[in-house]
Formats: C-alpha cells, structure tokens, sequence
C-alpha cells in the first residue's frame, strides 16, 4: 500500500518517447518499436523507465497511458484496473479513481469471516475508514450474499 501521492509525470515526455498499442495496450518506445515488452514487476504492474530532466525514474505503465490518452488528467488520483489485471494496460480498461474507489475494486478482499466464539459467519464491510458489521450468519453463502449486497450499495466508484 502506497501512502506517498504518485509522481507526477509530464504528458510532454510520454507523447514524446511512447506510442499507443492499439492492438495489445501499453506503450511501445518510438525510438525501439520492434524492442522486447517489459514484463510485470514483484506486485504485478508494469514499470517503465523515462528520462526526464537529465534523470531515469521509473513510472507504471498504466498511469502514462492515461495521461497517453487524457493530457488534463488530475495525477494526485489513482489509476484502476477494472478488471483486476495489474498488467492489462487497455486503455479501456483504465479509470481515473480516487484511493478509497481504488480499494472497493480490491479482488482479494472477500468480506465475511468465521467468527469462532459465536459459531457463525461475520460478513462486514470498510468505509471511509470504518468497519460496518454486516450482521452474523448461519452458512458462508447468507455472509457472502451480505457483503455483496452492501458492497452494491456502499462501494459506489463516480464517473469521471
């Protein structure tokens, strides 16, 4: 989990070094375009290397090609995979995001638990910070239902 704002990166160099991969997504180098593709790094994005101002930073793939594709973009917001591929750089598959909406798209989270001490399932759900207690259940699949419900209701990501 990154605390730290993203960099900020300027669109003049990403449409000056990378071209738009209509075919596949990503970006490809303007000066190595038959080059070999970056592979995804330890936490499963993409990581390119762009020189700016006489420095190499790295920067993820994902965020440059939304800024490829939106110069305006407000980069102090996240970048969402909506499908939950790190690596799936589509640009349609890409949402300008806050952190928290970046959180509710979580694919691992599953939001129910087996309580030992009362014998049941607990299905519970985090909101601006806070846990709401979704209630106690009998089987796995009423606490499934549960917190699937509230994460319809209560995890709502706006249109930008």
């Amino acid at each position: 989990m990154n605390i730290y704002p993203p960099k900020v990166i300027p669109y003049y160099y990403v449409s000056r070094v990378f071209m738009y991969d209509e075919v596949n997504g990503g970006l490809i180098r303007k000066d190595n375009p038959n080059g070999r593709r970056p592979t995804a790094g330890v936490r499963g994005y993409i990581q390119r290397r762009l020189s700016i101002e006489y420095s190499h930073r790295k920067f993820f793939e994902h965020r440059m090609v939304y800024l490829y594709h939106n110069p305006n973009m407000d980069q102090s917001l996240s970048i969402d995979h909506i499908n939950g591929i790190k690596d799936d750089n589509r640009i349609e598959n890409l949402r300008l995001v806050t952190y928290q909406e970046n959180n509710f798209n979580n694919h691992v989270a599953k939001g129910y638990y087996w309580e030992t001490y009362t014998n049941g399932w607990r299905a519970a759900l985090k909101l601006n910070k806070k846990t709401i207690q979704l209630g106690r259940y009998e089987t796995i699949l009423d606490a499934r239902a549960a917190y699937l419900r509230a994460k319809k209701k209560y995890h709502v990501i706006e249109e930008r």
